[in-house]
C-alpha cells in the first residue's frame, strides 16, 4: 500500500532533482523512493563513529556556568 509524503527542498536541491530525472528519463519520485530505500538498507553503522564515544565530555562545573545550559535543558525532552 502506498502512501503520500510531501517534503520541502530548497530550490538547488529541486532543480538537481528535475535535472537528474531528465537524465535518467525517470521521475522525481522514482529517484527519490530509491534514494530513501538505499538509505534506509544501508542503516546505521555504529562502528563508524565508536571511537567518538565519549569524547565529548565536560565536567560538571563547567555545566554550572553555562549560560546555555538553562535554554538546552528547556528543549531537551530528556531532562
Amino acid at each position: 500500500m502506498e502512501s503520500l509524503l510531501s517534503i520541502r527542498l530548497p530550490k538547488t536541491q529541486r532543480e538537481a532533482l528535475r535535472r537528474r530525472g531528465a537524465a535518467e528519463k525517470r521521475s522525481e519520485s522514482s529517484l527519490v523512493r530509491e534514494m530513501v530505500e538505499r538509505e534506509m538498507q544501508r542503516g546505521f553503522d555504529f562502528e563508524r563513529v565508536r571511537h567518538l564515544v565519549g569524547s565529548v565530555a565536560s565536567p560538571p562545573k563547567h555545566w554550572e556556568k553555562d549560560p546555555w545550559r538553562k535554554h538546552i535543558r528547556q528543549r531537551n525532552w530528556r531532562s
